[in-house]
């Protein structure tokens, strides 16, 4: 079972916990403060990120020929494995923990993980809360504004408008 609204209540709370109250979301900054340093690198162009922790450090290594958008979702869907308890990442006797995420199969039913990690994602980037609020304050849906304000791609901002709902009012409001 895919626990959604649990992994976007984790969003939101930290969200509220480091008061972000407008977009976009610094995910860099939050990352930091949760005590991950982020690291861009070079990894093959199927390889998104990469979240490695041992006892003196915790890494979110980034695929730095991604787009800075990109890049955002990845940083975010890391966090949000880490948060969500994916991984067992209790280091023992000095073993380390690594998990790389590249392209997703979305038609595999072992993809829950994924999903979960890209709803946490999504929701940190691109709050409920703020696109509804934004989307109201416009008075119709602009797509491709709301990806500047949060800087996200567009394919991210449509798949969270269509999973919560808003993308009807695109058809509405334009």
């Amino acid at each position: 079972m895919i626990r959604s609204r649990e992994s976007r209540q984790r969003a939101k709370n930290i969200l509220e916990m480091f008061r972000v109250n407008e977009p976009p979301t610094d995910v860099h900054g939050i990352a930091g403060e949760l005590g991950f340093m982020v690291i861009p690198y070079d990894f093959p162009e199927d390889t998104s990120a990469m979240l490695l922790i041992r006892e003196d450090a915790k890494v979110i290594g980034v695929n730095e020929n991604h787009a800075e958008v990109r890049q955002r979702f990845s940083i975010a869907h890391e966090l949000g494995h880490y948060l969500n308890g994916h991984e067992d990442f209790t280091v023992r006797g000095g073993q380390e923990k690594i998990r790389v995420d590249g392209e997703f199969d979305f038609t595999d039913p072992q993809q829950r993980r994924e999903q979960e990690a890209n709803e946490f994602a999504a929701e940190l980037l691109m709050p409920e809360s703020m696109l509804k609020r934004d989307i109201a304050a416009a008075g119709r849906l602009d797509v491709p504004a709301l990806t500047k304000r949060y800087n996200v791609s567009e394919q991210a901002m449509w798949i969270q408008l269509i999973d919560l709902k808003l993308a009807s009012q695109y058809a509405a409001g334009s």
